[in-house]
């Protein structure tokens, strides 16, 4: 058995408990560090107070101008139902928090979109790039069948235009799209089964194709539409927040595995408001 410290720290000499510092309620001190430590083992509380101290760690470097502290800390105690100084100090009061707690509270959103908008702007382009052909929408008609038999006779009827896919599919399809008269979509590209998927990649609007297996079901598909993504505004957030947690959840990981943590990356300047 090793006798390192590490695994059997010496008892105390003074045989004094150590003293409760971490605190439960504010400034009233509960527990000990070692029955903190306790505590987050046997509770799983390690992955929620490392991905905590992540979001603080990068929270604290953005500065922000004191109007705009001054316009959330109003909005956000406004949200709580306080209007006046008066009612603000009794929230804190019951509340048990410092104007530095409030502050951090109504700040802390901004800060971290700031952070990621300065880290990741300039990725986003190339990440959605990436990422078109699954981010591409479809529209597309289905039929499922168990019978290969029927679904021949199904298809030929809608090529010959005998018969309109919907009514068919609202008569026939043993699928949820039963309900929905075989319309699909839209969805993304890449969401569906690799049997869908690699038809739809290359269809062409209104193109029809013969009955082919998925599963234990035969299926009769028609593509209808195809709807590219776009690099807009709602797009490049859902670009740079995919990127952040790619790094966000590596970065806990590294805190979690007890390695040392990399510098934050280099943020470059904030962009002008009309740019």
């Amino acid at each position: 058995m090793s006798t390192s410290p590490r695994f059997n720290p010496p008892e105390r000499l003074t045989g004094v408990p150590d003293p409760p510092v971490v605190e439960v309620a504010p400034e009233r001190p509960w527990l000990t560090v070692a029955e903190t430590n306790r505590l987050i083992r046997q509770q799983g509380l390690a992955l929620a107070v490392a991905q905590a101290w992540v979001l603080d760690e990068i929270v604290q470097v953005i500065e922000l101008p004191a109007d705009q502290e001054k316009q959330l800390v109003r909005q956000f105690v406004e949200a709580q139902g306080v209007s006046s100084d008066e009612e603000l100090q009794a929230w804190l009061k019951k509340k048990r928090l410092a104007y530095a707690d409030l502050l951090y509270f109504a700040t802390k959103k901004e800060r971290l979109e700031r952070w990621q908008q300065r880290r990741y702007r300039e990725e986003a382009e190339i990440r959605f790039l990436e990422r078109k052909l699954e981010l591409d929408a479809v529209v597309y008609s289905l039929l499922r069948l168990k019978d290969r038999d029927l679904a021949d006779e199904l298809f030929h009827r809608i090529q010959a235009g005998e018969a309109d896919f919907p009514s068919l599919a609202e008569s026939y399809s043993e699928g949820k799209e039963k309900n929905t008269r075989g319309l699909i979509g839209p969805v993304p590209l890449a969401a569906g089964h690799p049997e869908l998927v690699s038809r739809l990649r290359v269809s062409r609007p209104s193109q029809l194709w013969p009955p082919f297996q998925v599963s234990d079901l035969w299926v009769v598909m028609r593509f209808e539409k195809l709807l590219p993504a776009q690099l807009n505004r709602e797009m490049r957030a859902r670009m740079v927040e995919e990127l952040f947690q790619v790094w966000f959840r590596e970065r806990v990981q590294l805190l979690m595995n007890g390695e040392p943590l990399p510098p934050l990356p280099y943020l470059p300047p904030e962009l002008e408001p009309d740019t």
